[in-house]
């Protein structure tokens, strides 16, 4: 986990000083699990058609939510935006929203207020790793 989330970091952030945000953002991707990912590990509520929830931890004084998303080929999320900051890292398959394309090893990050949708590519299933910094508003 450790190499792909250097990998993820180096291509993501430049040599630049790493703000106090985005450093607490990093930390709280280090709480991903290894990858493969067993998902035979996890207890997964079903949130939508081909995709499945597992909370991992949630701190409220922050209003950080970590969890699993795991998504079947071409499921998508309903059109969304947040109340804070959304950190994706893909663990495993390949994800898209309306700025790219996103395979293992990569970080997609919305600002507050940012208005998106990601959706599954491929004919692999896509396992994510996402950060919540406050609540998703239904657009």
């Amino acid at each position: 986990m450790a190499s792909l989330l250097s990998e993820a970091v180096s291509r993501s952030i430049s040599p630049a000083v790493i703000g106090a945000r985005t450093r607490a953002q990093l930390m709280d991707l280090l709480e991903a699990p290894r990858v493969p990912v067993d998902r035979s590990a996890f207890d997964w509520t079903d949130v939508g058609p081909g995709l499945k929830l597992h909370m991992m931890s949630e701190d409220a004084a922050r209003g950080v939510k970590r969890c699993l998303v795991w998504g079947r080929p071409g499921a998508a999320t309903p059109r969304h935006g947040h109340s804070g900051d959304e950190v994706i890292l893909v663990l495993e398959g390949r994800l898209q929203d309306d700025r790219g394309a996103y395979g293992p090893g990569d970080i997609c990050r919305s600002s507050p207020g940012e208005v998106h949708q990601e959706q599954v590519m491929g004919e692999d299933d896509c396992v994510c790793f996402v950060v919540y910094y406050g609540e998703l508003i239904p657009v």
